[in-house]
């Protein structure tokens, strides 16, 4: 059975949008001709792939099964044309690259630039998210090369290189907090203070909890939980809350001087980084390019 890119990419843009309407607007057609695409490959298939109803199609239990190849699909005969491309020696591509947050502060920009510097055609799409969402990112294939932490062990997906770049969960305050001028923090006195944290259940918040939970002392009050980083650093920049980020994030507020670094051995977390990739499937040549430039940028990192 043969597929049309056409018809495939009308079918996956309907399964991210939930209506023709918004699939015709992300595809660059017009309503009818989009939904007559529809029709043709259903009729093709033998099944219906949408239910359709007054506020948008979802899909059928045959869609759900097609969804996933489609994507497939498409993203092969994307790699194809790409590859071919190279052969004639036209550089272009598209580094689709998913990162934690702290690699996309400081190992992601450098690496960056150094590729558009060695191929300026090239184009990079940066997803920054919590481990969780990126790996449901590379396993549904909207993104190819993922940057994070250690990860358990995954049938769909394998570690291929270790980044020459780490960071250290650190305890933070306000320099207006009292805290800032104490001599005598330790552990005990933190865990009196109310803090900013990611919501329960994250990562971070569970590896907190997890070395708090070690040193055999009860879990602090979370007085702020926030998504954002952005917002708890702001929420202890202008409160009387700590923070435990790591340090890539919260560098430019210890350089200006509004956040103040506590050490607290029993809550110091060191964290090594690694690149994961799909275990099926080829690696598009712009995220091989990509991963060339990693060595190069780790001594500055």
């Amino acid at each position: 059975m043969t597929f049309d890119q056409r018809k495939l990419s009308a079918f996956v843009a309907v399964v991210d949008t939930g209506s023709v309407g918004r699939a015709a607007i992300v595809n660059n057609m017009t309503q009818p001709t989009l939904s007559r695409l529809i029709r043709e490959m259903e009729q093709r298939l033998g099944v219906d792939l949408f239910e359709r109803h007054s506020k948008g199609m979802t899909l059928t239990a045959s869609g759900e099964v097609f969804a996933p190849y489609a994507r497939m699909l498409l993203f092969e005969m994307q790699q194809a044309s790409e590859a071919l491309d190279a052969v004639q020696g036209i550089q272009r591509g598209t580094v689709r690259l998913g990162a934690v947050a702290a690699a996309t502060r400081s190992l992601v920009p450098k690496a960056s630039a150094r590729l558009l510097k060695a191929a300026s055609a090239l184009r990079i799409a940066l997803l920054e998210a919590p481990q969780g969402t990126l790996t449901e990112a590379l396993l549904a294939r909207k993104i190819d090369l993922m940057i994070a932490p250690q990860l358990p062990d995954h049938p769909d997906m394998v570690r291929i290189s270790q980044c020459q770049f780490d960071d250290v969960f650190t305890v933070f305050c306000s320099t207006q907090h009292p805290l800032a001028r104490a001599s005598d923090v330790d552990l005990e006195r933190v865990l009196k203070e109310n803090w900013v944290m990611p919501p329960a259940g994250s990562t971070p918040r569970s590896l907190f909890d997890a070395l708090v939970r070690k040193s055999g002392q009860a879990l602090p009050t979370v007085a702020i939980e926030a998504t954002s980083v952005g917002a708890q650093v702001a929420c202890v920049v202008h409160g009387r809350v700590l923070g435990w980020l790591p340090h890539p994030l919260i560098e430019s507020e210890v350089g200006n001087g509004t956040i103040k670094l506590l050490t607290i051995p029993e809550l110091s977390l060191h964290r090594s980084f690694y690149v994961y990739r799909r275990s099926r499937g080829l690696l598009p040549d712009a995220a091989r390019r990509f991963l060339e430039m990693l060595p190069q940028v780790a001594e500055t990192a």
